[in-house]
């Protein structure tokens, strides 16, 4: 039981005395990543909208599948149930799911850039802004419309309302 203890203590010792080791390369990424950390967001939050979207259109693709072999009606939990069975049935194909996401990600980010040098070439005009509301839009709007897809009654209203409010 001792033993247990003297090798957490060890651990935890090299631990605390690594922590200076390598400073100037410790002290340099923390730089780049507080000045990245507006951009790191941003890609976050593309990245978590791409995945909704592309799990919403898993959700559809699998209501359809299951429409298709005889279910009545399959509700939004049924749907999200199926996606393993539609997978298997390869109506869901994770290889080019995953090259669009990768894609899109890629087309989005390098969007996002050229709107924030236009905003530096111009004199901050907010260009990045109106992409970034855009891609956004778009991509909330592409959700909706695979829910919709997916047989969820309450989103069939809200893919008019989103179209109107988006910037054009």
């Amino acid at each position: 039981m001792t033993e247990i203890f003297i090798q957490i203590y060890n651990s935890a010792d090299r631990a605390i005395c690594s922590i200076p080791d390598g400073w100037p390369y410790k002290i340099l990424m923390g730089i780049l990543l507080i000045a990245m950390s507006k951009h790191i967001m941003l890609f976050t939050a593309f990245a978590v909208l791409v995945a909704l979207d592309l799990f919403a259109k898993f959700i559809a693709l699998s209501y359809h599948w299951l429409i298709e072999n005889n279910v009545e009606k399959p509700s939004l939990v049924d749907s999200i149930r199926g996606i393993p069975a539609a997978h298997r049935a390869r109506i869901i194909n994770s290889h080019e799911m995953k090259t669009q996401f990768a894609g899109k990600i890629f087309a989005y980010m390098f969007l996002v850039i050229a709107g924030g040098l236009a905003d530096i070439l111009v004199g901050h005009v907010n260009f990045a802004q109106i992409v970034i509301a855009y891609l956004a839009s778009t991509e909330l709007l592409s959700i909706v419309e695979n829910l919709d897809d997916a047989g969820v009654s309450m989103v069939h209203n809200l893919a008019a309302v989103i179209k109107k409010r988006s910037p054009t």
